[in-house]
C-alpha cells in the first residue's frame, strides 16, 4: 500500500509494503525460509499489535492445563492421574517445559499458518506405533511439503541449514508420519495453510508505515519543515552558488536537523530567510488510522480491540465480556483443535482407549460462565440430584441417593417411581427443625451408643423421612 511513504522523505528499503507481504508465495506455494523470516520480520518484530496478539493467543493456550481419560463402557472418561504420554507433554524435550512448547507451537502456527512437530522414535509404518522418545518443534519456514498423488503428503522435507537434509515419509495409507503438520485453512492450496498476517497484510503496512512517519516527525522536532529564500540586497528573490548551496545544505543537515538538534535557533545570513510551512494538524494525527489498523489486525487473529488497550475501545464492563468473547470464540476452539490433533496422531501411540483434552476448571476466565451453567442446572426441575451433579462433572451420591427430583426449591425429594422419599417441610417440623433445610438441626448422637444408628434413623422418619429413605441416610452416616 505504502500510503505513508514519500518518495524523497526517509529511505523505506527495510520496510516492506503489503504488496510485498501478499506477494511472498504464502498463498499458493508456501513459504520458504526467506519469505518466512521476512514475514516474521515485517509482522511479529515490527508490529506491535501482531506481537501483542500472537504472544495473547499462545500465552493463553499454554496456560492451559490438560488432562487423560481412559475410555471405558458407554463411552464413560475416567481421569488417568499419571501416565507417561502426560510425562512426554509436561517435558517434550530437554531444552522445552511443556508450556513453553506449546506456546512456540501455537506462535508457529499464527505467525506463518503452519506448525511442525517432530516425534522422535515414532515410526508410521508400524501398525501399533512405538511411543516417541520426545517431541521437537521444527521451523516451518525450512519444512517443505512434498505433494504427494493422494490425499496425503508424499513427505516433508526439513533442511535446517544448507548442508543437512532430512526427509520423514507419510504413510499413503494411513497417513501417519513422524512429522504432524498443524495448518490453517487455505483455499489457494492443499498443503500449506494460510499465513493470518497475509490477511492482515495492509492493516500492518499502515500501522508500520504510521510509526516510521511519526518517528521521522519527531525528529524533526515534531513540526513540518520549512523553506530558506534568498533575496538579494534590493529585496528580490536571488541564488545560491553551488558552494553556498552545498555549505548551507550541510549546516542545516548537521547542525539542525534530528532530535538531539531540536529547538536551536538557525542562523541566517547574506539575505537568507526562513519561511515555516504550516500544515493542517489533520495531517500528522496517524492516531486514528493506527487504531483502525489496529482493529483490523485484532480482527484476523481474533483478539478482541478492547484487550489490545486501544483508546476508547475498553471500559472495565465490556472488557469483561470481551475477555470471555476472546477466550470461548479464539482460545478455546483453536485449543481443541490442537487437541484434537494430538488425539489423532500421537495418543494412539499410547492406546486406543486414551483421550487427552482440557481442564476447564483450570481456566480462571470462564468463571463467569461456569456459574451461570451452575444457577442454571440447579434451578431445574426435571433432572434429579444424580443428573445435575453429572451435568458439572461430579460423580453420582452413594446408595443411589442421588436418584430423586427435588421439587419447588423447599427440598421435597420424590422418587423415580413417584414416592416421596422425604419432605423437607410438614405438619409435624419446624422448617428450622429439619436437617434437609438446616443440616445442624440433627440432634447429636453419642458415637459410642450402640443404639445411637437406629435413634438417628427413628428421628429421621419422626421428622418425615420415609423408612427407606431414612435407612438409606443411616448407613451413609453410620456404616
Amino acid at each position: 500500500m505504502g500510503w505513508f511513504r514519500r518518495k524523497a522523505s526517509f529511505p523505506v528499503a527495510s520496510l516492506k509494503s503489503a504488496s510485498f507481504l501478499l506477494g511472498m508465495g504464502g498463498g499458493r506455494g508456501g513459504l520458504n525460509s526467506g519469505s518466512f523470516d521476512r514475514l516474521a520480520l515485517e509482522g511479529y518484530v515490527q508490529n506491535a499489535v501482531v506481537n501483542a496478539c500472537v504472544n495473547k493467543i499462545a500465552g493463553s493456550i499454554a496456560s492451559v492445563d490438560m488432562v487423560l481419560y481412559r475410555k471405558g463402557k458407554g463411552g464413560k472418561l475416567d481421569k488417568v492421574e499419571s501416565h507417561e504420554l502426560l510425562t512426554l507433554l509436561e517435558n517434550p524435550n530437554p531444552t522445552q517445559s511443556g508450556k513453553e512448547f506449546i506456546r512456540y507451537l501455537v506462535g508457529y502456527y499464527l505467525t506463518g499458518g503452519n506448525a511442525y512437530i517432530l516425534a522422535n522414535g515414532l515410526d508410521p509404518s508400524s501398525r501399533k506405533p512405538k511411543a516417541p522418545t520426545e517431541l521437537q518443534l521444527l521451523n516451518p519456514g525450512k519444512v517443505k511439503v512434498e505433494p504427494g498423488k493422494t490425499l496425503f503428503p508424499e513427505f516433508f522435507e526439513y533442511k535446517p541449514d544448507a548442508a543437512r537434509r532430512f526427509a520423514f515419509p507419510v504413510d499413503q495409507i494411513s497417513g501417519r508420519s513422524a512429522v504432524m503438520q498443524f495448518k490453517t485453512f487455505n483455499p489457494l492450496n492443499a498443503w500449506y495453510g494460510l499465513p493470518p498476517m497475509l490477511a492482515a497484510a495492509y492493516g500492518i503496512d499502515i500501522h508500520n508505515g504510521g510509526n516510521l512517519w511519526n518517528k521521522k516527525i519527531l525528529d524533526n522536532d515534531g513540526r513540518p519543515s520549512g523553506a530558506l529564500q534568498v533575496k538579494g540586497a534590493d529585496g528580490k528573490p536571488a541564488t545560491l552558488t553551488d558552494d553556498q548551496f552545498n555549505r548551507v545544505k550541510e549546516m542545516i543537515d548537521d547542525q539542525y536537523s534530528g532530535a538531539n538538534n531540536a529547538g536551536r535557533p538557525l542562523l541566517l545570513e547574506g539575505g537568507l530567510e526562513w519561511q515555516q510551512m504550516s500544515v493542517n494538524p489533520k495531517d500528522m494525527d496517524f492516531l486514528q488510522a493506527k487504531y483502525s489498523a489496529a482493529r483490523d489486525i485484532g480482527l484476523v487473529f481474533g483478539v478482541p480491540s478492547q484487550l489490545l488497550q486501544i483508546p476508547g475501545d475498553s471500559t472495565f464492563a465490556n472488557y469483561e465480556q470481551a475477555n470471555l468473547s476472546y477466550w470461548t470464540d479464539t482460545v478455546i476452539p483453536l485449543l481443541c483443535w490442537f487437541l484434537e490433533g494430538f488425539n489423532r496422531w500421537l495418543t494412539p501411540a499410547y492406546g486406543d482407549d486414551l483421550y487427552l483434552w482440557y481442564d476447564e476448571e483450570s481456566i480462571a476466565a470462564l468463571e463467569p460462565r461456569r456459574k451461570e451453567k451452575a444457577t442454571r442446572i440447579q434451578s431445574s426441575t426435571y433432572m434429579t440430584i444424580d443428573e445435575k451433579r453429572h451435568a458439572m462433572g461430579l460423580d453420582s451420591l452413594p446408595n443411589k441417593l442421588g436418584e430423586a427430583l427435588v421439587l419447588d426449591g423447599r427440598g421435597i425429594l420424590l422418587g423415580m417411581d413417584g414416592s416421596i422419599l422425604a419432605l423437607a417441610v410438614n405438619a409435624n417440623t419446624d422448617p428450622s427443625q429439619d436437617p434437609l433445610i438446616n443440616p445442624d438441626a440433627v440432634p447429636p448422637v453419642d458415637p459410642n451408643d450402640p443404639e445411637a444408628a437406629a435413634k438417628h434413623r427413628a428421628w429421621l422418619v419422626k421428622n418425615g423421612y420415609t423408612e427407606e429413605r431414612a435407612e438409606r441416610l443411616t448407613m451413609l452416616a453410620y456404616g
